[in-house]
């Protein structure tokens, strides 16, 4: 399924979805930091899972990466996702650090980008919630540190997923200095997609 498959309608919202979350996220993360941090307007994709990893450079790519059950009404994951590098400078922007000053990932770093990772998921998912009447959130993140195609496998093997379809949102962080790209994965399995996007389609 692409978004080529989508109604106009369904593919409005979904976008719609995305800008919601990521404002949310934005207001969320600037009160955690005590400065404005923007999220740009995110683009979206749909996309087969299998092509993950290459969205993010290649299956041997070494990236952060925060993971979470989705609970509810809708069964499946979301993954958050940057490259090694970009995560780190995302914990210098998160502690009002010079980008460049996080060389490695040490507890607080994982800490730090973890709950960036869950903020973003969780204010994602309200958006959905609220555009499709279903009750979903997201269960306890976890971290990890590896090539894409590890995590990637780790996730999905992790709780069965049975979908074959990931919806890939790119967004920015950046303050007035520095703009860093992430990428949050929306993982529904096939059944749990096809509701969100029949009650999507009448919105």
């Amino acid at each position: 399924m692409r978004l080529s498959d989508l109604s106009d309608i369904q593919i409005d919202a979904l976008r719609e979805v995305g800008n919601i979350g990521a404002s949310h996220a934005a207001t969320a993360l600037s009160q955690m930091v005590g400065k404005p941090i923007q999220l740009s307007p995110p683009t979206l994709d749909l996309i087969p899972q299998k092509e993950i990893p290459r969205a993010l450079g290649g299956p041997e790519q070494l990236v952060g990466a925060v993971y979470s059950r989705l609970l509810g009404d809708i069964e499946g994951g979301m993954l958050f996702m940057a490259p090694r590098d970009a995560s780190l400078a995302l914990a210098d922007l998160m502690h009002g650090r010079e980008v460049g000053t996080s060389k490695s990932f040490g507890r607080d770093e994982e800490a730090l980008i973890t709950h960036v990772g869950s903020i973003l998921a969780s204010a994602h998912l309200a958006a959905v919630a609220r555009f499709s009447d279903l009750n979903v959130l997201p269960a306890t993140p976890a971290f990890a540190l590896d090539m894409a195609g590890a995590i990637l496998d780790m996730a999905t093997a992790g709780v069965g997923l049975k979908g074959d379809t990931a919806l890939l949102l790119r967004t920015n962080f950046s303050d007035e200095d520095t703009s860093i790209e992430v990428i949050l994965f929306f993982l529904p399995d096939q059944d749990s997609l096809d509701t969100l996007l029949g009650r999507l389609g009448v919105v």
